[in-house]
């Protein structure tokens, strides 16, 4: 049979895009993407059900520090007020409100490597990965610090049921601090008359002394009847230890060999099951530490129930970030993302058991792997929302949440599809810099587009589930800082300069200066029959508030099957009503003028103000009169001056389908 298609012109068609909620995409070729979808939406965010809007400004907070900024937090002091804490050229400093720098004493940094804050307790935890772990009080900084093992370990007889005899005790003694344990001290002896199994309590009696420490919280007595293999006896407060035969050696526990007591160099932190979690300590990559709970929330030695656990030593995963999440079946837990050399990682969950050892009790850590799961390379980059874990991966941006269907399952689940090719372009070798924050119901993710570091924000919109590609400015990290007004400021620490810059949706430009705003409609088809031709009359942009200058462009494919621009128009001066008369009807305003778009004479243009239902000022209407034949027809809105602003409400294109004659050739049975 042969096609034999109609004939028929159908006037007063439209081609229309009157919904936007798909986001940003570049997953498919622009002619195959869905009209509520942008292939381009540079500078620009999504409002109400999906509409594209002008994104926020950027402006100066705070003074300017010395150097480069290294890291920055807001504290909570114990009145409630805050104080906006940042790390320049080695130093803290604390403000108020954007004020002047006041030095904080007590402690240097490493410039230039990037700082890591977390409050809990009254103390704003500071750490670096090379540098000692800090922690300010809202007064001074102080940090953990190395002990030295005691010295001066002697012993003698008390009460009168002992004496000299032919039953030799050996001893050492550790020191304490918040961190961890000495090695054992030079060890010490005496000869005494009866074995301690069969000393008479109140009257047979050792007291061991030792020479104080400096910084020690604590110290552990160990004792045998045989040299060099001491097991733990007790513990004590002060610089001696009476024992009376009654307590039992713990012979579990013996000396150890390694002092413990370093100051911890963690770079991640999160509170979990109140307790700190820290990982990457620059002294063994693969631990995952954690703190003891209630008054010793601060400390992380085993004493006082903190501790660590090993995450595959020796292995692929070295861990990264932590932060607290829940399990499959909805328990909050302490949660570790991990790296792998091929950028994949993982995601562990450790759980805390007690365990006790004769007289001494233990937090006893345990590890488990979420099957499948993808890891992360960047510290900064991981941010809980109010119902997940986000994180970015070299294969996407990803979020850990439970599996449908299946109780007490985890899974990772990829959130970049519509933006796979943007993100996989993305330098793997910086991704490591990437940095996220949870605000407004969005993600702000800062990405790298080279090595040179992190130069774009895009944004994951949990409202919408879609994306915002891409803003034109990089973060080296974001934080929040609640002024003395109440007012929440939305900061970030910019990849070079010294100032914060903070993010407002009532700032128009990028520090003084104009930012590029762009949207491009997909190349869309004018009918689903491949060889059908529309025959443009008019194209109209809908946008709603608009200010300053904007570009209104129709592109398209034509009758000679190339892509080019059909028309342009440049949208400007609504703030006023001035030439504008009333229809018969007296349901509009219009004003009638021609101007600058390609294809002569025949091209005009008309805006319309109308009183809107959703927003405060105009809605503003503007067509450009063209005839072209097209196949393909796409929209485009850009500006390149400072100060404007818009809202894209909708596009329209009005013409007809003319239904063509297919070849000849092209017959059918």
């Amino acid at each position: 049979m042969k096609f034999e298609p109609s004939r028929n012109r159908r006037k007063d068609d439209t081609i229309d895009i009157l919904e936007f909620q798909g986001g940003s995409s570049s997953l498919v070729a622009e002619a195959r993407l869905d009209p509520k979808f942008a292939v381009q939406s540079s500078n620009l965010m999504q409002v109400q059900d999906g509409l594209w809007k002008t994104r926020w400004g950027t402006g100066y907070y705070g003074e300017a520090h010395a150097s480069t900024i290294d890291g920055a937090s807001e504290f909570v002091k114990s009145d409630g007020t805050t104080e906006l804490i940042t790390i320049s050229n080695g130093k803290a400093y604390k403000s108020t409100d954007g004020g002047s720098l006041t030095e904080i004493t007590g402690a240097t940094f490493t410039a230039g490597l990037q700082c890591y804050f977390m409050q809990i307790a009254g103390y704003l935890y500071i750490a670096n990965g090379t540098d000692a772990l800090a922690r300010y009080n809202g007064s001074v900084l102080t940090t953990y610090t190395q002990i030295n093992a005691p010295t001066g370990l002697t012993a003698s007889l008390v009460a009168s049921g002992l004496t000299s005899g032919v039953y030799t005790y050996y001893a050492q003694v550790t020191a304490l601090n918040e961190v961890g344990e000495t090695t054992g001290s030079t060890e010490a002896s005496i000869t005494v008359n009866k074995v301690r199994d069969s000393w008479v309590a109140g009257t047979d009696k050792i007291s061991w002394s030792w020479a104080s420490v400096a910084n020690a919280t604590r110290y552990q007595i160990y004792l045998s009847d045989q040299a060099g293999y001491e097991v733990l006896l007790g513990d004590s407060d002060v610089t001696s230890f009476i024992d009376d035969g009654t307590r039992d050696l713990n012979n579990y526990i013996e000396v150890p060999d390694d002092n413990t007591t370093g100051a911890p160099k963690f770079v991640s932190m999160a509170v979990s099951g109140n307790r700190i979690w820290a990982t990457n300590n620059s002294q063994d990559m693969y631990k995952v530490y954690f703190s003891g709970t209630g008054n010793f929330i601060g400390t992380f030695s085993d004493f006082y129930g903190g501790g660590w656990i090993n995450l595959e030593k020796g292995g692929r995963e070295i861990p990264i970030a932590v932060k607290h999440y829940q399990s499959g079946t909805g328990t909050g837990v302490a949660t570790v993302l991990a790296k792998t050399p091929d950028g994949r990682g993982a995601v562990w969950q450790i759980t805390i058991s007690s365990a006790t050892v004769g007289d001494t009790s233990f937090s006893v850590p345990s590890a488990t792997k979420v099957v499948g799961s993808f890891g992360t390379e960047s510290v900064l980059g991981v941010v809980n929302t109010p119902n997940n874990l986000a994180f970015p991966n070299r294969k996407g941006w990803f979020d850990l949440g439970a599996e449908k269907n299946y109780y007490g399952v985890l899974r990772t689940n990829e959130k970049s599809q519509n933006i796979r090719p943007y993100w996989r372009s993305l330098s793997g070798a910086g991704m490591s810099s990437v940095c996220a924050y949870y605000y407004d119901a969005k993600i702000f993710i800062s990405v790298p587009t080279s090595s040179a570091g992190n130069d774009r924000i895009i944004v994951w919109d949990d409202e919408r589930s879609n994306w915002a590609v891409d803003w034109s400015f990089g973060a080296r990290q974001f934080l929040e800082y609640t002024d003395t007004a109440g007012n929440t400021r939305f900061l970030f620490i910019p990849t070079t300069g010294t100032k914060l810059i903070e993010i407002s949706e009532n700032i128009l430009n990028d520090l003084g200066a104009a930012f590029t705003q762009t949207y491009l409609s997909p190349l869309m088809p004018v009918s689903k029959v491949k060889t059908d031709i529309f025959s443009l009359k008019e194209a109209i942009v809908e946008l709603g508030n608009p200010r300053g200058a904007i570009n209104f462009q129709v592109l398209g494919i034509g009758k000679d099957n190339s892509f080019s621009t059909i028309a342009t128009a440049t949208i400007t001066d609504f703030g006023s009503n001035t030439g504008i008369g009333t229809d018969l009807f007296g349901e509009a305003y219009f004003s009638e003028t021609q101007v600058s778009a390609s294809g002569g004479a025949d091209a005009w243009a008309i805006y319309l103000l109308d009183a809107p239902s959703t927003y405060t000022q105009s809605t503003v209407k503007k067509a450009i009169r063209k005839r072209a034949k097209l196949y393909n027809i796409q929209f485009k809105i850009s500006s390149t001056t400072a100060d404007t602003s818009f809202t894209i409400l909708s596009f329209q294109a009005k013409g007809s389908v003319v239904r063509r004659r297919l070849p000849s050739s092209w017959t059918g049975d």
